[in-house]
């Protein structure tokens, strides 16, 4: 691993005496390990690595015992995230932390791009929340402010995308945040319908898909504008942003990463990416595995920081749907469907996976909690009634259940929670 700053090396003792002293997790693996601090300092490696399994199963004992009483239960604000596996997880942040934890990103925009809080931004979201309850679904969404304006992905059409256009020119934000997939969509539509663009426009963040560099060129000339990428994740919030060459700068004072190959760190090696928030203090969640792969580079990056450079090798892939008519649809809009089905069912889920095996054919790997035993067919059946562009109603579902006792574990990471279809060889 990398050497730390002496003030996030402080920072990351703070969370990891916390999570040893106020979480039933962690309590029990020091007390069945018997590993005892030094003058009390714990080193990072004396934590175990941590799967998302282990969080679906145990959440309330990753809890802090202060957030579960008053005064503190009140500023618990709960996150949803599927991962690139399709495993939902729900992370529990102190809405405090989770400010501060937005704060270097703020940092970042402003540094990089001239970015405030203060200008007009449109957010095309997978999900909306109002504190710990998910929104009905509604196309557009104006924050009380009046600065941000936020789109649903649950419906991605081209009459729907040209109406977003539309409202979006009305709006005239000086940034979008976009997931890559869903901006290569709009910036098919405004050329085939010579749209103009918006007056301030002049920065685009991309979110929660890998790209390459046709692609990036495509949505920088489209939309005149500059380009910033931005990997995160719900559990430990930014992790990294792109620097003018490219390269994806780690935040030091947010997260501490490692690259896990073999059970053991290493640099300039591929191998899985593992986080510790120094943030989240209501929920800490020490040496988390992303399910991402990547490298950490030694040697520095030419753009004069001193943060590490992270590579990533494997992450959600900028993949698409696509139909009989040749259409491509941003596969997250199946990451937005997904969201609103595990939640009108009670967040059953425990794995959903989608594979497209043919230009009118969709298979829906899914698996509900042991708890929820008999509920597979109810989420199918609700996940239909979700769906809401035309051309994605008339192809072939096959949902197909998986019972937890019989899916093995390695099984599942060898899948992503989107498989595409490239046509017909």
């Amino acid at each position: 691993m990398y050497i730390l700053a002496e003030q996030a090396e402080k920072r990351l003792q703070e969370i990891l005496l916390q999570a040893v002293h106020e979480t039933e997790y962690y309590r029990r693996f020091f007390k069945n390990t018997k590993l005892e601090p030094v003058g009390n300092y714990f080193k990072l490696s004396d934590f175990p690595l941590l799967t998302r399994q282990a969080i679906q199963w145990e959440r309330s004992n990753f809890l802090c015992n202060k957030y579960q009483r008053y005064p503190d239960i009140d500023y618990l604000l709960l996150k949803r995230s599927f991962g690139i596996l399709g495993n939902p997880l729900e992370i529990y942040w102190d809405s405090r932390d989770d400010e501060r934890s937005h704060s270097f990103l703020w940092e970042y925009r402003k540094k990089r791009f001239a970015i405030t809080a203060d200008e007009k931004c449109c957010i095309f979201r997978t999900a909306e929340y109002a504190g710990n309850k998910i929104m009905d679904i509604i196309s557009k969404r104006l924050s009380r402010d009046g600065k941000v304006l936020s789109f649903s992905m649950q419906n991605l059409s081209p009459e729907r995308l040209r109406w977003c256009w539309d409202v979006i020119l009305e709006f005239n934000p000086s940034w979008i945040v976009i997931p890559p997939g869903v901006a290569l969509m709009l910036a098919e539509n405004i050329e085939t319908e010579n749209q103009p663009l918006p007056s301030k426009l002049r920065y685009i963040e991309l979110y929660g898909e890998s790209f390459d560099l046709d692609e990036e060129a495509a949505i920088r000339n489209m939309f005149h504008a500059q380009i910033g990428n931005i990997y995160a994740t719900q559990a430990s919030g930014v992790i990294a942003a792109s620097c003018e060459h490219g390269h994806l700068h780690i935040f030091p004072e947010n997260i501490i990463a490692e690259v896990i190959r073999d059970g053991k760190p290493v640099m300039d090696e591929e191998g899985y990416i593992h986080v510790t928030s120094l943030q989240n203090t209501a929920m800490p969640l020490i040496r988390l595995n992303t399910d991402d792969c990547g490298i950490l580079q030694s040697e520095h990056c030419i753009c004069g920081q001193e943060s590490p450079v992270l590579r990533l090798t494997r992450k959600r892939k900028c993949n698409f749907i696509i139909n009989s008519s040749g259409r491509k649809i941003s596969a997250f809009l199946l990451r937005s469907l997904a969201e609103y089905t595990n939640e009108e069912v009670s967040r059953c889920l425990a794995h959903i996976r989608f594979k497209q095996n043919g230009c009118d054919s969709m298979d829906v790997i899914l698996c509900t909690k042991p708890a929820f035993s008999g509920w597979s067919q109810e989420t199918a059946r609700v996940f239909r009634e979700k769906l809401e562009d035309p051309e994605l109603e008339q192809m072939q579902w096959n949902f197909i259940y998986e019972n937890l006792c019989e899916t093995d574990e390695k099984q599942i990471e060898e899948h992503l929670f989107f498989e595409s279809w490239e046509g017909e060889k």
